[in-house]
């Protein structure tokens, strides 16, 4: 009797103990668990974040090529295609990507080669954001744009702020007198000023490549908004060593 007694009581402390440890080890294990799915959510979060801006860039890129196939469509066929092409402009430059009987043959985009070079270096970059001070492919400002691309399509180092790069050139103040691969000159957003505040690369047609505040990395014509307005002149990088050797490499008029 006692030991029926006994046997009892054991088999009860038995089951309180193993219901106490049961307890315990769930509320060890719910802070991990809720530290999971906390963990789970913020990755979540950042992915859903990267997945809008990457969604956005596409976004700008796309808009962006669709004026470059409107005004220039050879240029757009070729950087949806570009090994196929590459290919078809090695062998047959003049007649893949022809230029008027008037280009300057001392630019150094007379090459059609180097034109297609340029073209894939700005590629590079559309629907790039635009960040003031910027010089990555988190943002970027329009100077740092064109510095970028010239040093990369030109192998040879083009730096500085708007203005200062603006120096570097003999203005040719008509827009009918670019040519691709030419610089292109803006004053800032104030009416008042003259001041050079915004800078592009040509590319023909009227249509330019450059970082704009509104659109990040894009192509626009000169006639959009207030650019016409805002123009003051273009400069060219030219083959041919000048008498200046502040301006040896750019373009020098007679």
């Amino acid at each position: 009797m006692f030991s029926e007694f006994w046997s009892t009581m054991n088999k009860k402390r038995l089951m309180k103990f193993v219901l106490l440890m049961t307890v315990a080890v769930g509320f060890l294990v719910t802070p991990v668990l809720v530290s999971g799915s906390t963990h789970a959510d913020a990755d979540a979060k950042v992915s859903s974040v990267t997945s809008t801006k990457d969604k956005k860039k596409n976004a700008r890129k796309n808009r962006a090529l669709n004026v470059l196939r409107e005004y220039l469509p050879r240029y757009a066929d070729l950087l949806e295609a570009e090994m196929v092409r590459f290919e078809e402009v090695f062998f047959s430059g003049a007649a893949a990507l022809p230029v008027s009987p008037t280009f300057d043959p001392r630019s150094p985009f007379v090459n059609p080669i180097m034109r297609l070079q340029l073209m894939q270096t700005i590629e590079k970059w559309l629907g790039t954001r635009y960040r003031y001070g910027g010089r990555s492919k988190r943002g970027i400002d329009c100077s740092a744009f064109t510095s970028k691309v010239m040093t990369e399509a030109l192998g040879k180092e083009f730096r500085g702020t708007s203005r200062v790069q603006a120096r570097q050139f003999t203005p040719i103040f008509e827009v009918d007198s670019l040519q691709f691969g030419d610089m292109i000159f803006f004053t800032g957003t104030s009416r008042t000023s003259r001041r050079i505040g915004h800078v592009g690369i040509y590319l023909g047609k009227g249509l330019f490549a450059h970082a704009a505040t509104s659109r990040g990395v894009t192509f626009n014509h000169i006639t959009d908004g207030y650019y016409t307005r805002r123009f003051r002149f273009g400069g060219r990088f030219i083959n041919d060593p000048v008498t200046d050797p502040a301006r040896a490499g750019v373009f020098a008029s007679p």
